[in-house]
């Protein structure tokens, strides 16, 4: 036993740690047991089964004796042990009796026996769990030595009476067995291998024995958790991590994990699954549990020296730590979906009720409302960012390689499956709420979706994960997004309180270092590179995969199995095939948020390796789905397409440079969905407009801002300037069609844009003037210091406003520029001549004429306010129009802007900017306007005199080509009805629909108007000849 007992004192080195050294009063008493057998060395024993020598057996009995610490022999003994007075000799045939017998004992240590002090206390252990596992112990230390047979006896033995004491714990007043073992295990289980090897077994026999698992299990589980919810990232307990990963491997003990929290449904709180010992991990982060908490990382972090050093050094650390922690929520997840079905399909019940449970954090009264009722509603963000991260890992084998097309796995009829467990449940459907998710395309509320008799795991983890994002990441970014807005506006605040010669105040700064913290915390929260990484693979999987499911012709109803290539043009949809009714529009919303956050905050991550393999998926998705409301009904999900678009753009804010820059133009040429790219483009461009529903102004210049940039882009390209053209050239050929032209609307929406931009920035300019000489006043320093600060933030906000609308009104303006150079008779047309004209006599006037004064500020270039270069821009489309008669007269018979002295004034202003050769043919321009106001002042004086119903009801212009329009039966001129059905398809009159086919010519009043147009010009042409004729008479 020599070596035998060396091997226990080897282990009693690390006494510290371990487990079994709470059974000892302290570690003193567990070295003095140890130094004790490791002085005494023993006569070797062997095992010899079948022996006949009867030292066999005395050897055997002495071997169990020093493993129970127990004797029936009164003596003389070397060691203290439990004499068991009156009872057969201890063998193997005996030890389940004599054990037993010994658990029984109220005092122990009473019956002890045996020399010295050292040990008595560990032989007269009275708590009967902790005898109990230090014989297993013991057992453990000697399992490589003989006698192997006789310690799997008594490991047995051990297991026995120790599920007897779980079981029955009367046996034992007084003692709590479950207590025992549950500190037990949270010393020792999943570190410890004899207390995972006595777990196993005590398990193995209760499952034997057809028992559920005792109360004990979900005590110890419930403690974890406690414990986990005051771990913060960099001090976790990875003992209790541990116990996670034990119960989630054993087929008996993983079903624990995923138990539900009871007041769930009754209370409808999300925030109950962060109780959870799955919830309870997954909380762990460098995010705050709570909203009161303060964060915890990235404290001042103005005040640091190297400040751009230790913010790198601080992500570093949390992402490595971050990182550990996912990787063991990762494995813990795989096992319990691998254990058993059981508690594959707890754990994916789990992860469903959880997320419907917490669907409220995508509401925008979540992203910015009260913390402090998230705080009882929802789990906390770091949950949720991690529950992505572990469900994106999940998806890895089928969004790794796309050439695998593993992704067509995925069943797009999903979430139109009843869930598992209610009445019509389809097994592998844990669908939740998301059947009352909006979809892509809507469908008929009467009317029911198609669905499969089964689904794989492959769409729930596809499908889960995506919720996961939309409700976690999505979520999160849109916050980092609200919070850089309020830190730029607080900087600004800061910034101008210097500049009138007061530092920031004490609140202000403090508020400036809170708010930026939080701000790297939450970059840094959602940046991890590992879940960026994994992150961009399933975008760029969920991207084909949406592409793949529009494809699918209207009689496939079932999902291919190979990738589809994609063809131009796209079939016209007349239908939309039934998948796309049961597929989410959160999807595009993940998709699309993402991608276009992304670049706010990592300008280079989209052109890493991982980040370039999405783009070319990405660019077949938003032409695939841009263009057309039967793939995607939503118009404002449409525009945010073009803003990822514009992200695709080569040399862009958005893109690093470099070699990808060449590999982005490249794709905007050579992908195969390129040709479609300007009719998708324009389309969305005018459905923003048609959506039926309010849209604010900021809200729709705001999704059309990339769209000015990647029209710009496009129209570089030959390829694509001809299709601009082709489009152009098809609607000058149906101009009166009951559907408008596409780009016939584009333009007209173009410059309804242009008008209101230029108005409105025109305004706040004038507005900042008044405010700028109101601020150098004397009598600004003798207002009331709130009414200072109260006008000083309407100034900001002004400033702001002016802004954008100077931005975008000049985005606009050069969208035209472009358009009238390359495609003038669009704009020369009778349906939009008269307002182009209009329009650019309007801002020149405002821009060269007598009111230009009302727009000086000081520091224009702040609010981006480019006068010059805008009446440049409006005089070259000036010169682009100009060869065309009918725009010649609309510019002259614009009576609200119009003066032989406008393109006077506006020499001026062109050689004062240096743009001399515009101003030459600027001159061209007004001397044709010059003749054709001649002629048009003699059409009006004609017109005067116009019978009343041959004026035009709406614009009072005579008539050149009446219609009728067929409900109201009044009668206007073409040119009106056309240009008023631009915006508006209904009858002026009596908002009846309305398209151009509809309406009829008035021939009788045509007729009539040219017979009285004719008459008058012979009675003036006639008038003339007798005022010459008189003239020349009295000459002679």
């Amino acid at each position: 036993m020599c070596q035998y007992f060396s091997n226990i004192h080897k282990m009693s080195e690390k006494l510290q740690n371990n487990p079994f050294a709470a059974l000892f009063c302290s570690v003193k008493d567990a070295e003095q047991f140890s130094k004790q057998h490791q002085d005494t060395d023993p006569e070797p024993l062997h095992d010899i089964p079948g022996s006949p020598d009867n030292g066999c057996e005395e050897k055997t009995t002495a071997f169990l004796e020093d493993m129970l610490l127990v004797t029936t022999r009164p003596g003389p003994h070397a060691f203290p042990r439990v004499l068991l007075a009156d009872s057969d000799m201890l063998t193997i045939d005996t030890l389940q009796f004599l054990l037993f017998e010994r658990l029984l004992l109220e005092t122990p240590d009473a019956h002890l026996v045996g020399p010295g002090d050292e040990g008595r206390e560990e032989a007269g252990r009275v708590e009967v769990v902790m005898y109990l596992s230090e014989v297993y112990w013991r057992c453990w230390a000697a399992r490589e030595r003989p006698l192997a047979h006789v310690l799997k006896q008594v490991q047995g033995a051990v297991i026995t009476n120790l599920a007897t004491a779980l079981e029955q714990p009367e046996l034992y007043r007084g003692q709590h067995p479950d207590r025992q073992f549950l500190q037990i295990l949270l010393r020792g289980l999943g570190q410890e291998a004899a207390v995972d090897d006595l777990t196993c077994k005590l398990i193995h026999h209760l499952v034997e024995q057809g028992m559920t698992p005792p109360p004990l299990f979900d005590q110890l589980i419930t403690e974890v958790a406690k414990q986990l919810e005051q771990c913060s990232l960099m001090t976790v307990n990875y003992q209790l991590v541990n116990i996670l990963d034990f119960y989630a491997a054993s087929p008996y003990l993983a079903t624990l994990l995923t138990k539900i929290p009871k007041k769930v449904n009754q209370d409808r709180s999300g925030r109950l699954f962060q109780n959870t010992p799955l919830g309870s991990l997954l909380s762990i982060s460098c995010l705050p549990k709570h909203s009161t908490a303060p964060f915890e990382f990235f404290e001042k972090p103005s005040s640091q020296l190297n400040q751009a050093q230790a913010l790198k050094d601080t992500e570093n650390s949390i992402w490595l730590a971050q990182n550990a922690i996912n990787l063991r929520l990762y494995k813990i997840f795989f096992s319990l979906l691998k254990v058993s079905p059981e508690a594959k399909a707890g754990l994916l019940t789990w992860i469903e009720s959880c997320l419907e449970a917490n669907s409220g954090r995508a509401g925008t009264w979540h992203i910015q409302g009260d913390m402090r009722l998230q705080d009882v509603l929802f789990v906390p963000d770091g949950f949720m960012i991690n529950l992505g991260a572990v469900m994106l890992q999940l998806a890895q084998p089928f969004t790794q390689d796309l050439k695998t097309a593993k992704i067509l796995k995925v069943d797009p009829t999903y979430c139109a499956a009843p869930r598992v467990g209610s009445n019509n449940e389809v097994p592998g459907a844990y669908t939740g709420d998301l059947g009352k998710q909006t979809p892509l395309v809507p469908y008929q509320e009467n009317s029911s979706r198609s669905y499969s008799k089964k689904y794989s795991f492959i769409s729930t983890c596809f499908f889960l994960t995506h919720r996961a994002l939309y409700l976690g990441i999505q979520v999160v970014l849109q916050k980092l997004q609200k919070l850089s807005q309020e830190l730029g506006r607080l900087q600004r605040d800061a910034e101008e309180t210097s500049a009138q010669g007061s530092p920031p105040t004490e609140m202000m700064s403090s508020l400036l270092e809170s708010l930026t913290s939080k701000y790297f915390s939450i970059k840094t929260a959602v940046f991890e590179p590992h879940m960026v990484e994994s992150l961009l693979q399933f975008l760029a999987a969920s991207a084909e995969w949406l592409v793949q499911m529009a494809l699918c012709p209207l009689d496939q109803l079932s999902p291919p199995t190979t990738l589809l290539e994609i063809k131009m043009p796209l079939p016209e949809d007349t239908d939309t095939h039934p998948f796309l009714q049961c597929i989410p529009e959160f999807l595009v919303e993940t998709l699309t948020e993402t991608i276009i956050a992304i670049p706010r905050y990592s300008v280079t991550l989209l052109d890493s390796t991982g980040g370039s393999l999405v783009l070319p998926h990405l660019m077949s998705f938003v032409v695939v789905f841009m263009g057309s409301p039967k793939r995607m009904y939503n118009p404002h999900l449409r525009a945010h397409l073009a803003e990822c678009l514009e992200i695709l753009l080569p040399e862009s804010g958005n893109s690093s440079g470099g070699l990808l820059a060449g590999y982005r133009e490249q794709m905007f040429t050579n992908h195969p969905a390129a040709s479609q790219l300007v009719t998708a483009l324009i389309h969305v461009f005018v459905s923003i407009e048609m959506t039926g529903q309010s849209v604010s102004f900021e809200e729709k210049f705001n999704y059309r801002r990339p769209m000015y940039e990647v029209i710009k882009f496009l129209w570089e390209s030959p390829r694509h300037r001809k299709k601009f053209k082709e489009l152009a050239e098809e609607s000058l050929a149906n101009m009166e069609s009951a559907k408008p032209p596409l780009f016939l609307r584009f333009v007209n929406l173009l410059m309804n844009d242009a008008t209101f931009l230029l108005d409105e920035g025109m305004s706040y300019m004038s507005q900042l003037r008044e405010s700028q000489r109101e601020r150098n006043s004397a009598e600004w320093l003798s207002l009331p210091a709130s009414q200072r600060e109260e006008s000083g933030r309407n100034f900001t906000h002004m400033s702001l406003l002016a802004r954008f609308h100077n931005m975008l009104g000049a985005h606009t303006i050069k969208t035209l520029l472009l358009l009238t150079k390359e495609i003038p008779h669009m704009f020369t047309h009778s349906t939009l001549v008269d307002r182009m004209a209009g329009m650019l006599n309007h801002f020149l006037s405002a821009l060269v004429g007598p009111k230009q004064r009302n727009l000086k500020v000081r520091d224009m270039e702040d609010y981006k306010f480019r006068p010059g270069e805008t009446v440049s821009d409006i005089c070259t489309i000036y010169t682009h129009l100009f060869n065309s008669a009918e725009f010649c007269l609309a510019v002259s018979g614009d009576g609200r802007s119009y003066t032989p002295e406008l393109f006077i004034k506006a020499y001026d202003v062109l050689y004062r900017i240096g743009r001399a050769p515009l101003a030459e043919e600027l001159h061209l321009v007004a001397e044709m306007v010059n003749e054709a106001s001649k002629a048009l002042a003699e059409e009006e004086d004609i017109a005067a005199d116009a019978p009343e119903e041959f004026l035009d009801p709406i614009m009072s212009h005579l008539m050149t080509d009446p219609v009728i329009l067929p409900s109201s039966k009044l009668t206007c001129d073409r040119q009106t009805i056309a240009r008023h059905l631009l915006s508006d398809q209904t009858d002026p009159f009596n908002r009846q629909p309305l398209t151009m086919e509809e309406v009829f010519p008035d021939t009788d009043l045509k007729n009539k108007i040219t017979a009285w147009l004719k008459q008058q010009r012979a009675l003036r042409t006639k008038k003339t000849q007798d005022v010459e004729l008189e003239n020349s008479i009295m000459k002679k």
